[in-house]
């Protein structure tokens, strides 16, 4: 009897020890909330927004804290209580108008509902420092007048008070990146008038700062519209058999050659010309070129830029698109020099321009040689003004041997006549660089 009473007694005590401790522990837990504050950067401005991410996984929160400190001045910003809840997501500005530009700290406090601490719980503390900047850059132009065509280039020389995040020049949905030169403290942005847009459009300068300010300058600019030449082109079956089979792996659920030619002349030119954006932003943040443009020797133009191309195939018209430089007819397998110097940033196969070699000039500024075929330099390449980097050929969407030669400003075609013209080159850009 005693031996029972004896361990009915241990097994109560060890029903209460485990009772006690499991509540202590599930109701006195020590682990304070978490905390996730996004974005995580330094400079901030009026409009910066944060996100807020509060939780506890145990006992649940029970309030949430903001205040800043400036200075000797203490700002409350947000007090907010909870019932035990395990998550929440705030987002919140700060209180501008009582801020002062320069440094202040944030403090974020979370409290849990758990009784540890007589019942005041966990507390977690975040404080992270910021600068409140909500002051835009101010920008001083330095070049003056901008004289442009429609489908030509342009160049912007400007200053900033501060360091610029991003800047360039926005004309419609195009945005053309300046870039800094920090020996001369100025930023220079070629920039194109892409040649359809007509002049109902406005190009501005934008300006980014540290903090995500930005400033908006209109410039003085002229624009010349340009009317561009039309050319009719017929497809013959023998185009067809002969050229547009090599284009099957690109469409293979297309078997009829004239519809396989119609996807090709359409999609793939408009995803090589995407895909030439792409490339644009492989450049370097100075110039690498140095007076006039070369181009293909003893040469005749077999086509020039902006010519609006119409397609006919048995008398009827199946197509139009828009030619975007220059085509150059020599011998056959000619030598193609380098226009200028420049850094080699593609040298492959591209769709309907076949065969291609890119030179990168600096400043968003390249040029394209197409319809090579053979290419004699390497991706990473260095190559001087007259250097051979290929040979003439009749690759990609090509009816024959000849240079298809292309001028891009971050990778918008501009007109490469421009580029030839030492005089245009001296008044617009040259008289403009370092």
């Amino acid at each position: 009897m005693f031996n029972i009473k004896k361990t009915l007694f241990f097994i109560i005590a060890i029903f209460l020890i485990s009772s006690g401790a499991l509540f202590y522990f599930t109701y006195f837990e020590g682990e304070p909330p978490s905390i996730v504050l996004q974005p995580s950067i330094k400079y901030i401005n009026p409009t910066t927004q944060f996100n807020l991410q509060v939780s506890d996984k145990k006992q649940g929160l029970k309030s949430v804290n903001i205040f800043i400190k400036q200075n000797k001045n203490e700002i409350p910003l947000l007090h907010k209580k909870f019932n035990k809840l395990n998550y929440s997501e705030i987002k919140f500005k700060l209180p501008t108008t009582k801020l002062r530009p320069g440094k202040f700290i944030l403090f974020i406090e979370a409290q849990d509902s758990s009784l540890k601490n007589f019942g005041q719980g966990n507390i977690a503390l975040i404080k992270k420092e910021f600068i409140y900047d909500p002051v835009p850059p101010q920008l001083s132009l330095l070049s003056r007048t901008h004289y442009l065509n429609q489908g030509g280039s342009g160049l912007i020389v400007f200053k900033a008070n501060e360091p610029i995040k991003n800047a360039g020049v926005k004309l419609n949905n195009y945005f053309f990146p300046a870039y800094y030169n920090k020996k001369q403290n100025r930023y220079y942005c070629l920039f194109a008038w892409p040649y359809n847009l007509n002049k109902n459009h406005t190009p501005v300068l934008l300006a980014e700062d540290i903090a995500g300010n930005i400033a908006k300058v209109e410039f003085y600019y002229h624009l010349n519209p340009k009317k561009f030449p039309h050319d009719k082109i017929n497809i013959s079956n023998n185009f067809l058999s002969k050229k547009i089979p090599y284009f099957q792996h690109y469409f293979p659920e297309i078997k009829d050659n004239l519809q396989l030619f119609l996807k090709v002349n359409r999609i793939l030119r408009q995803a090589n010309r995407e895909e030439l954006k792409k490339i644009g932003l492989n450049t370097s943040t100075y110039a690498l070129f140095k007076g006039k443009f070369k181009r293909l020797p003893n040469a005749a133009r077999k086509a020039s830029f902006g010519e609006i191309r119409d397609y006919f195939y048995q008398g009827k018209k199946i197509d139009r698109q828009t030619h975007l430089g220059l085509d150059l007819a020599s011998i056959a397998r000619a030598k193609v020099p380098a226009s200028n110097t420049g850094k080699v940033v593609f040298a492959d196969e591209m769709g309907i321009y076949g065969k291609v070699v890119i030179l990168d000039h600096g400043l968003g500024l390249q040029t394209l040689y197409a319809h090579l075929s053979e290419i004699k330099v390497n991706v990473g390449q260095i190559v001087k003004k007259g250097s051979i980097i290929g040979r003439t050929g009749a690759t990609g969407l090509a009816g024959g041997d000849h240079l298809h030669f292309a001028v891009l400003v971050s990778g918008i075609p501009v007109n490469p006549v421009e580029w030839l013209d030492l005089h245009w080159l001296k008044n617009n850009i040259y008289d403009r660089l370092p």
